[in-house]
């Protein structure tokens, strides 16, 4: 069988150029290796699927090839161009990152990687302006309500100042030889204004805001269910903190691990896999996780020793008796301490 390098289409033998691209396709092309059968049986439904729009299927049939073959950058191309034709541009985004980190020489993915980031980038702009004008127009009508409201008190209280020093007329008095005229009664004093008194502060009252309360109650629950999961308590992880964006469905958290004079990638990979799992396991809404593994190093206080990005398909195809090598695949944009090295 014949496969199109820019569209990833499998073709029959005797065929010479793509249906899609038209691009010519030599009769020396490399055929599929009997291994490899699978592996582009379910790439073609996908892409058939994709064609169709029928987006489950098509994400389906992907899921299962890389199931067989993780580390082939073709699927998570595919991937890529699956989510970029629904419009969901962070998870596109993802599996093109994937894909090129799985194969750096692909001009073709680091086109669509550019071009989606320059897209993604355009319309977190376009969402900012947008904002900002929003705002702009609440401020300027708010503005013009108090101005209004100010002019109002002052009007106010000028009446009530003219009308207080507007000298009241003594009534005359009927002449009268027995009768000694009135005085006009002394004009009550106006009783002195009450102050206002704060109520007193009670038990009730919450506190000032520390570190912790700044978190929602979604994320301080989530917190919680981390680190009274089974397999959290079995790692040995300790859980500092969670933040979630619900713009991306991003969960980003802090973790540690125990410190005992040394620590490998491996165990922080582990770790970093196992929070992960938990956090999709929790929240079915979070379609990916940043992971954050601290230590405590010896003197210098607490260091960053890993930073990563998994996503939830990407942990669905994993086994469940993963390897380190595997577990280490799926996350993307690592970043390691440089002290922190691999196991001799």
């Amino acid at each position: 069988m014949l496969r199109c390098k820019d569209c990833r289409i499998v073709l029959d033998d005797d065929v010479r150029f793509c249906p899609k691209c038209g691009k010519d396709l030599a009769p020396d092309a490399h055929a599929s290796k009997p291994g490899e059968s699978n592996v582009e049986s379910l790439l073609a439904s996908a892409n058939l699927h994709k064609i169709r729009s029928e987006w489950e299927a098509a994400i389906a049939d992907a899921t299962d090839a890389l199931r067989i073959d993780p580390r082939n950058p073709d699927i998570a191309s595919l991937l890529g161009d699956i989510y970029a034709d629904q419009e969901m541009l962070d998870e596109a985004l993802v599996w093109y990152q994937m894909a090129l980190e799985l194969n750096p020489d692909s001009e073709a993915d680091r086109e669509r990687l550019n071009r989606l980031s320059k897209e993604i980038a355009a319309r977190r702009r376009k969402e900012r302006t947008g904002s900002f004008a929003a705002f702009e127009r609440h401020t300027k009508i708010w503005t013009l309500s108090l101005a209004a409201v100010f002019v109002l008190l002052v009007i106010t209280a000028l009446a009530m100042t003219l009308i207080k020093g507007k000298p009241q007329e003594e009534p005359v008095p009927k002449p009268a030889a027995t009768v000694q005229p009135r005085s006009a009664p002394p004009a009550a004093e106006p009783a002195p204004s009450q102050p206002t008194i704060a109520p007193a502060p009670t038990d009730s009252t919450p506190a000032p805001a520390g570190g912790s309360s700044l978190r929602t109650p979604a994320e301080a629950g989530l917190r919680t269910g981390l680190a009274s999961a089974q397999a959290v308590s079995d790692a040995q992880i300790t859980i500092d903190d969670v933040i979630a964006d619900p713009r991306s469905a991003v969960v980003t958290v802090t973790f540690s691990i125990p410190y005992r004079g040394f620590v490998t990638r491996e165990q922080v990979i582990r770790a970093a896999a196992v929070v992960a799992r938990t956090v999709f396991a929790l929240r079915q809404d979070a379609n990916f996780v940043t992971a954050r593994c601290v230590v405590q190093g010896s003197g210098l206080g607490p260091q960053i020793a890993f930073v990563g990005d998994v996503a939830r398909q990407s942990m669905q195809t994993l086994p469940e008796n993963a390897t380190d090598q595997q577990l280490a695949s799926v996350f993307t944009r690592p970043w390691w301490h440089p002290d922190i090295g691999n196991r001799e």
